[in-house]
């Protein structure tokens, strides 16, 4: 019976991962979704093409709704600032790139977009 109220503990601890959240859930509780696999829907804003010092070009953006959240992803995907979209990837309240530091943004999965 302990074991059970454990597992129980921790399952209903996680946050959801049936459909899709807002920037707005992740923005309000960004601890809460640390490492998590997520699908988020919003609007595009701040769409911005770069390269690491190492000559791989990424992309970031901001999913937005009332409030926004920070993607990043390898290459240059056709997403348009305005645009509604969902990504799909890992949030993480910090992330090392090579040289590039993000904090509480979305590695966009390959191919998601």
């Amino acid at each position: 019976m302990q074991k059970f109220g454990i597992a129980l503990l921790v399952l209903t601890s996680l946050p959801l991962a049936a459909g899709a959240m807002t920037p707005d859930q992740i923005a309000s509780a960004p601890h809460a979704y640390n490492r998590q696999h997520i699908d988020v829907t919003g609007r595009v804003e701040h769409v911005r093409v770069e390269r690491l010092p190492n000559g791989t070009q990424y992309e970031s953006f901001s999913i937005c709704a009332t409030r926004c959240v920070q993607a990043v992803v390898v290459g240059a995907p056709a997403v348009t600032q305005g645009q509604t979209i969902t990504v799909r990837g890992t949030y993480y309240g910090w992330k090392t790139f090579g040289t590039y530091t993000v904090r509480h943004a979305i590695q966009v999965d390959a191919g998601s977009l």
